[in-house]
């Protein structure tokens, strides 16, 4: 162990919210040691309460700094100088494509020693930009993290990169039944209902607007379905107005972002996730260390499939989800969420392990240069 903790700083490309980088960051940064890491951090928007204390616990600070897209010159300049008044030994962005040179030439200019892309997702939706900085960003960075190989093969096709599981606290999802009880009595299921789940921001990337049509396929002759969105966005005033015309206005609940994540999935008796693209999506993950069947787009890694309970269908058809639906048998969920998350912690997904080895990783890294 290093005398002083390592100076890290992580940027967040995208919004602090709900969302799977958002999330990652958050479950490493929560449990570092402040002995070892200082950890500060950027993000385009001001994080919550439990996000900012997170941070502050090991000492370090959050920085707010807006317009990275509308005007990368000042984002950069301003970040090259919080890496250099901050004394940054570690720069750690994360992100889903080369625009992340702009973090690579701040740390540069500040002074970084160590500077860290990590790669979140297969694609992204600044192709252009991506395609031109390509050349730069692989010459600005020092080392390359990923969530997944397929993250790290979209990201560094031709540079080495390291995967760092995406961290969960795999206990926090052990099923209980009697939390599955009181759920789904709160949100008014049924003994016999059938409940699907998606946890996701309403976006193009979920593609909930091919769920709702699949699911109106299932549940034509099923009164008992009931389909559960958990998320926001903007694409959600579209969806209810779909569900609308599809007639499924009774059979879809449209729950907003929740706390209770762990809760809804003890109450579903089944995970869909229709996802067109996802480097190693942290709810799937989730779902299956509570022991649900889980029913995944064969756009969505095979890395996520840590056990027997996912299923791929391709979605090119509402038809072929929905009979992928219609196999879905029903089991002994507390045998299955033991056997899933004894089977996360062998793989290196359970969010202590994982930390201690992203803290690893830092000093090694600051210690070679």
């Amino acid at each position: 162990m290093a005398d002083s903790p390592v100076r890290v700083l992580m940027v967040l490309t995208v919004r602090y919210a709900k969302n799977g980088i958002t999330g990652s960051v958050m479950n490493y940064v929560s449990r570092l040691d402040p002995a070892r890491v200082r950890c500060d951090l950027v993000s385009p928007n001001e994080p919550d309460a439990e996000g900012r204390a997170a941070v502050e616990r090991t000492g370090g600070k959050v920085f707010v700094l807006r317009g990275r897209n509308r005007n990368p010159v000042s984002y950069l300049r301003a970040l090259a100088g919080i890496i250099r008044s901050r004394e940054i030994e570690v720069l750690h962005a994360h992100g889903n494509s080369a625009t992340l040179y702009l973090e690579m030439r701040a740390g540069q200019i500040g002074g970084a020693k160590v500077r860290i892309p990590h790669s979140h997702n297969t694609t992204c939706r600044m192709k252009l930009a991506d395609r031109l900085l390509r050349g730069v960003f692989y010459r600005s960075i020092t080392d390359a993290l990923a969530c997944s190989h397929a993250a790290g093969k979209w990201l560094f096709p031709s540079y080495p990169f390291t995967v760092l599981n995406n961290a969960v606290e795999t206990e926090r999802f052990r099923f209980d039944p009697a939390i599955r009880n009181e759920a789904r009595t709160a949100l008014g299921l049924e003994e016999d209902a059938f409940a699907l789940l998606h946890i996701g921001a309403f976006n193009a990337q979920k593609n909930q607007p091919y769920l709702l049509g699949a699911f109106a396929r299932y549940c034509k002759d099923k009164p008992q379905a009931v389909l559960l969105l958990a998320g926001d966005g903007g694409g959600r005033d579209p969806c209810e107005a779909l569900a609308g015309r599809l007639g499924l206005t009774e059979r879809v609940r449209f729950l907003g972002w929740r706390e209770d994540v762990p809760a809804l999935l003890f109450a579903a008796d089944a995970f869909v996730l229709p996802s067109l693209h996802e480097g190693l999506p942290l709810t799937l993950v989730e779902a299956q260390c509570a022991g649900l069947t889980c029913i995944a787009s064969d756009r969505v890694t095979r890395e996520a499939a840590l056990t027997g309970l996912v299923s791929f269908c391709a979605i090119d058809s509402e038809e072929a989800f929905a009979s992928a639906i219609a196999r879905v048998k029903e089991q002994d969920r507390k045998t299955a969420s033991a056997k899933a998350i004894a089977r996360m912690k062998e793989a290196g997904f359970d969010a202590r392990s994982n930390v201690e080895r992203l803290m690893q990783t830092y000093e090694t890294l600051v210690n070679l240069e």
